[in-house]
């Protein structure tokens, strides 16, 4: 693991790695599988959405509150999509990816750790039929980045709380040495970002992307995050 810092040596950021041992090879192996065949069962393999953020499918399941919302909400998917989003949740290796971030968070960053689960924790006791994507899970909502080359567009996630961190774990086929660098713009740094490994990053003021795979390389994401507006609405009690 390596730290992010700025000039007076606040930690911003942290390169998490990976667990230790190849079993974690074979976890990750079989999320890219899965996340694979979500895109061809949600239909956009034949024809891939573009987005601001890519060119890329892509879909959401979690908590979250914006766009005129007056209460947290989850994430709405039509039908066919849900089912997707259901299966994937149940499966041991993504809840083990989701949770592997989660603990990481914990142990670098304790404090912003503590003030998602605390704020979430509230979120949900306002209203039971809000849903956390794993028990016990400190941030709000995850994508999956289903690729099939999930390559992002310099961006800022400026919902997301401004001080706060996005986890992303990487996954799938390419040569992190040659490609799939992720790019801090703000901080002049590209970093390697190999598959099985997460990332945490203040997304919604470090404007990012990453580099293109090689031509029928195969690249996919999940990251979690937690919207800002959750924060401000449980200040305002």
């Amino acid at each position: 693991p390596r730290l992010l810092v700025d000039s007076e040596s606040v930690v911003i950021g942290v390169l998490a790695g990976r667990p230790s041992g190849a079993a974690w090879d074979g976890v990750i192996q079989d999320v890219a599988r899965l996340l694979a065949d979500a895109r061809r069962r949600c239909g956009v393999d034949a024809c891939v959405p573009t987005h601001r953020r890519g060119t890329y499918a892509a879909i959401h399941t979690g908590i979250s509150m914006g766009g005129g919302q007056t209460r947290p909400n989850n994430l709405h998917n039509d039908p066919d999509r849900q089912r997707v989003v259901d299966e994937l949740l149940a499966d041991s290796g993504v809840r083990r990816v989701l949770n592997f971030a989660n603990g990481a968070f914990q142990v670098y960053a304790p404090t912003l750790h503590q003030y998602y689960k605390s704020t979430l924790d509230r979120v949900c006791q306002s209203d039971p039929s809000l849903t956390r994507n794993t028990p016990g899970n400190s941030f709000a909502a995850a994508t999956f980045n289903l690729g099939p080359q999930t390559v992002t567009r310099p961006h800022l996630d400026h919902l997301n709380l401004p001080w706060g961190w996005c986890a992303i774990t990487a996954m799938g086929t390419f040569d992190h040495t040659k490609s799939g660098q992720i790019v801090l713009w703000n901080l002049k740094k590209v970093i390697e970002f190999p598959p099985a490994a997460t990332i945490f990053i203040p997304s919604a003021v470090i404007e990012h992307f990453n580099l293109a795979v090689e031509p029928g390389d195969q690249r996919l994401s999940i990251t979690q995050y937690t919207a800002g507006a959750l924060f401000r609405w449980v200040k305002a009690g």
